[in-house]
């Protein structure tokens, strides 16, 4: 039985304004270098501060933007005002309107071991807005990613996101905050879904019946995020303090099983994962020297059901607290290291689970050999919400590589690996995804990219096998 928010291993969204990069696995956000440049603000599932979103792209700038031979500038953050769109000025606004066509095909979209694949093409439209003031700011996003699957069209969606948000500098100090709205999907192989099956089959399957029938998704489940985020930017000398409040909502449709007995479709209901979920904390970062700063995490949630708990099919609610402490060191021109580590609790409401808790952090090797190629190790650790009601969450360990290279100013390449492993607790069940791609991208001009990408993904589940998936696109993107 699914818990709230799948927290899966997908790309997370930037703090402000927010949108997320368009990807099905984790994977594909590491190997398909046009999702590493940024395409047209498809929605995926919102983490929630420390889901499997990665914390130090929240706390740690990802790249420095500039020419080549500055400092902390990467393949991925360099500049290159040939080749980006100029965007429509309004007034004091900018509008930056973005369309993305993708073709290809997917050899295992239903997620199972005697799974079906098809031709598929996704349509991504967004736009941006942003002011220009000298002080204060204001913003808007919006996107939509329709995805057809024309060999199985039940797994074709539509996802959709909103996001509105501005800072208020007062003095020194800035006041920020950010209303955001997604309408999303989640698969039936997403990281997270612990399973029990009789071997036939894998990761579709969330349990089965007394008589070994398997029971898992028949299609995507629906879902929206809404969220509230509120932080207070203060400079103490070389200190800046960032307390921040975020109120999220999540609300499931039923969804639509196969297998489920009749008379049992209550233990399926995916309504019964509706959350409000209240976080805080605040952010201690010192900035010791340029490029060189110490940042310290301290953060709490609660987590309310608004159905009610029902211990019988795994839905209690729960409070948790998280601390964390890093270092953002720019170690010579070409090495960038980057960490958090800390420990995070989870207190639940009820006598059935026990308290959980485990180390959590991750690290952060970015290495520039010339100017032209960018080397990126991450390992990161943190716990998570399981989606049945076997289990109270996992431990979610994932791994990548990426190597970006720049073969001409507007000729981009990519490659990767990348190892995802969730341990469900009070259980021995594992689950993993592992695998790579690579990737092309051409900015043809200002207003055109194409881009090439190909990745391969292999799924397994303690008991019940494995299964691979190869993913081709091919896209092309518009922007003014």
């Amino acid at each position: 039985m699914p818990k709230h928010g799948s927290r899966s291993n997908r790309a997370g969204a930037t703090r402000f304004p927010r949108h997320a990069a368009a990807t099905r696995t984790g994977v594909m956000a590491l190997s398909s270098l046009w999702l590493v440049a940024g395409s047209a603000h498809a929605v995926t599932p919102l983490n929630t501060y420390f889901g499997p979103g990665l914390p130090t792209d929240n706390y740690f700038p990802q790249g420095i933007p500039g020419e080549a031979e500055q400092l902390g500038v990467t393949v991925r953050s360099r500049l290159r005002p040939d080749y980006d769109a100029l965007g429509i000025r309004e007034g004091a606004f900018m509008i930056r309107p973005e369309l993305d066509e993708q073709a290809g095909y997917d050899s295992n979209v239903v997620g199972n071991v005697n799974g079906k694949g098809s031709s598929e093409i996704q349509s991504n439209a967004a736009v941006s807005i942003n002011s220009n003031y000298s002080r204060n700011n204001i913003g808007f996003t919006a996107g939509i990613n329709d995805t057809r699957y024309f060999d199985v069209p039940r797994f074709s969606h539509t996802d959709y996101n909103l996001s509105f948000g501005g800072g208020l500098d007062i003095g020194r100090d800035s006041l920020n905050g950010t209303v955001s709205y997604q309408n999303a999907n989640e698969q039936p192989y997403d990281i997270g879904t612990n399973q029990t099956t009789n071997g036939t089959s894998s990761r579709a399957i969330i349990g089965t019946t007394a008589q070994g029938t398997a029971i898992g998704l028949a299609k995507p489940l629906n879902f929206s995020d809404t969220d509230f985020r509120v932080s207070y930017n203060t400079s103490i000398g070389r200190f800046v303090l960032t307390p921040n409040v975020d109120y999220q909502l999540l609300r499931f449709a039923h969804g639509d099983f196969t297998g489920v007995p009749i008379g049992s479709e209550f233990a399926y209901n995916q309504t019964l994962r509706d959350t409000n979920i209240l976080q805080g904390g605040v952010v201690a970062r010192y900035e010791f020297q340029p490029q060189r700063s110490a940042v310290v995490v301290v953060n709490g949630n609660y987590d309310h059901y608004i159905h009610g708990s029902n211990q019988n099919i795994g839905i209690v609610d729960s409070t948790g607290a998280t601390i964390l402490a890093g270092l953002d060191y720019q170690l010579s021109g070409a090495i960038t290291l980057r960490a958090l580590g800390g420990y995070q609790e989870r207190f639940f409401n009820g006598n059935r689970y026990g308290n959980s808790g485990a180390p959590i952090g991750e690290a952060d090797f970015i290495w520039n050999p010339t100017g032209l190629t960018t080397l990126t190790g991450r390992y990161g650790r943190t716990i998570e919400d399981a989606t049945t009601n076997t289990v109270t969450g996992y431990t979610y360990d994932r791994l990548s590589l990426v190597l970006d290279h720049e073969l001409y100013r507007n000729i981009l390449l990519q490659g990767s690996a990348s190892f995802e492993n969730a341990s469900y607790q009070g259980s021995n069940q594992q689950q993993q995804n592992y695998g790579g791609g690579v990737g092309a991208t051409y900015l043809i001009n200002r207003n055109v990219q194409a881009s090439l990408s190909y990745q391969y993904i292999e799924h397994t589940f303690t008991g019940s096998g494995s299964f691979g998936e190869d993913i081709v696109l091919f896209h092309v993107k518009f922007g003014l």
